[in-house]
């Protein structure tokens, strides 16, 4: 193997294997001739501050407790690191202990029987099952088309993906530079965020048909279905997928007209979710963003075009085909994840055309007692209650400054003090900077800066300033969304709720969390 085979293997063999110790890594060094230091700066990026106990501190655990959690750890003296995603956000507050998810119920930590390997083994839903409620009904239909690109037309018109991206994926399709690839991306590394998670385990076979339709459109050669680490029984009913979808293809001469699929294993930070940054896990590198240009089309994957696509968008091509090819209407229920402050967290399929305030009712949230609403996650933007009837349609949420594409509501009650619970959001920016850019690595911690002396009754109208003005500056010259999020959610706050942040200087909380 060549240098950079045998850094893809160490990698996969880190990442697999969440290895962590010294000693390992040196038997990693040997194994795969490479530099001790390179394989060491592999783990340290992946799993930095890594231990057996992990205690999830998105804002969705936050929010229903998990700081009681960090208290009885420390009670009991065991020895826990803080992460911000285990991707079990509708269950929360999550602690992982060794391969196990617990929520803490009344002081005690409980196992959730849905994230264990047997109970999600037990959902899956067979081949001849996923065929028998149509599944790959059309595929040889469109296996005969001529121009297969308008199968993006119909993600484009359902609201599923962007006008632009219309025009790079033909430019990848038409390129004579091969071979080209298909990343599936489902890193979801987003705060609130386990719609992806869910279509992997539960709707395996769609995803699949999916992956293969967008592949033939593309024109690609190998497709990479990208998994979270974290998501292991994702992992492993994909691969069951396979190893039942293969010998079909095979049995109706389809094996070779169709291009190679693979699933992989990439770090867990959320930064990895980034197009770029997880075509550099991919390749065996640290997850960090790359500079553009040029585009993954152009030069992605070992230099090669690429394209990169979310979970939920490759697995809605079915659907969508099918009501092409039947005429119907070319719309799609869209999948919500909603945590928060609401009675009935977890994930609701709804019609774009749903308003937010119809869809935090389902979750039993009361439009009067809700403050505020994080639409698309944290990264996205952060809204005021008076917008809570819009409806949650692309063009609408567009005029609000926020995108829906994670699918992550989270909702905050009148009681939530939106200072204190900034503060968690750009800690958690703070903690997954890539630190590669400046404007990120220092401007998240001056934003963490300001919001600690604000909690704390410390802060001046000047600290304000400092802060917006970091923060503009962050959205304006940080290398990657990471950066850009982190200085709007602040901005959105401090427009929103200017008042709440400037009694906080004179030493009053309204919320009663801080100065008690």
């Amino acid at each position: 193997m060549d240098y950079r085979a045998r850094l893809r293997e160490a990698s996969k063999e880190i990442i697999e294997r969440r290895i962590t110790s010294d000693n390992e890594l040196r038997k990693i060094a040997d194994k795969y001739n490479l530099p001790l230091s390179t394989v060491r700066t592999l783990s340290t990026f992946y799993f930095h501050n890594h231990s057996e106990v992990q205690v999830c501190m998105g804002l969705p655990c936050l929010l229903k407790g998990a700081r009681e959690v960090v208290k009885e750890l420390e009670r009991r003296g065991t020895k826990y690191s803080i992460t911000y995603c285990l991707g079990y956000c509708d269950k929360g507050p999550v602690t992982r202990i060794g391969d196990g998810y617990y929520t803490f119920i009344n002081g005690e930590f409980r196992e959730i029987e849905e994230l264990r390997s047997d109970y999600v083994w037990s959902q899956y839903e067979p081949l001849d099952k996923y065929i028998a409620r149509g599944g790959y009904k059309y595929f040889g239909k469109f296996l005969s088309e001529g121009n297969k690109l308008f199968i993006l037309e119909l993600l484009i018109k359902a609201g599923l993906l962007g006008g632009g991206a219309l025009g790079r994926f033909k430019a990848l399709a038409d390129s004579a530079n091969r071979p080209r690839y298909l990343i599936v991306n489902g890193h979801e590394g987003e705060p609130g965020g386990f719609k992806d998670r869910l279509i992997m385990e539960r709707n395996t076979h769609q995803l699949l048909e999916g992956t293969l339709l967008l592949s033939l459109a593309l024109n690609v050669d190998e497709v990479i279905i990208a998994v979270n680490e974290r998501f292991r029984n994702a992992r492993a009913m994909i691969e069951r997928a396979l190893d039942e979808l293969r010998p079909f293809l095979a049995s109706r001469g389809l094996i070779n007209r169709l291009p190679t699929v693979t699933v992989s294993l990439v770090g867990s930070p959320y930064i990895v979710g980034e197009e770029t940054a997880l075509i550099n896990s991919l390749e065996g590198n640290r997850g960090e963003p790359r500079l553009r240009p040029p585009d993954p089309t152009e030069a992605g994957l070992f230099g090669k075009p690429t394209a990169v696509i979310n979970v939920e968008v490759v697995a809605a091509a079915p659907v969508l085909l099918g009501n092409y090819y039947e005429a119907r209407e070319i719309t799609i229920e869209k999948y919500f994840c909603i945590t928060g402050d609401v009675d009935k967290p977890g994930l609701y399929r709804e019609k774009l055309t749903i308003g937010l305030n119809e869809l935090l009712a389902k979750a039993g949230a009361k439009e009067e007692n809700v403050k505020a609403i994080f639409i698309g996650g944290v990264s996205s933007g952060l809204v005021h209650s008076s917008k809570i009837r819009v409806r949650l349609m692309p063009e609408e949420t567009r005029k609000l400054g926020v995108f829906l594409g994670p699918g992550v509501i989270i909702a905050l009650s009148n009681y939530r003090c939106i200072v204190d619970v900034m503060l968690e959001v750009e800690r958690f920016f703070s903690h997954e900077s890539c630190g590669r850019c400046e404007p990120c690595r220092l401007g998240t911690k001056e934003l963490v800066e300001v919001l600690e002396k604000t909690s704390m009754g410390k802060a001046s109208e000047e600290d304000l300033r400092w802060a917006e003005t970091v923060a503009r500056i962050m959205m304006e010259t940080s290398l990657c969304g990471l950066g850009m999020s982190a200085g709007k959610v602040f901005l959105d706050a401090l427009t929103q709720f200017r008042d709440e942040f400037e009694e906080h200087v004179k030493g009053v909380c309204r919320a009663g969390v801080h100065f008690r």
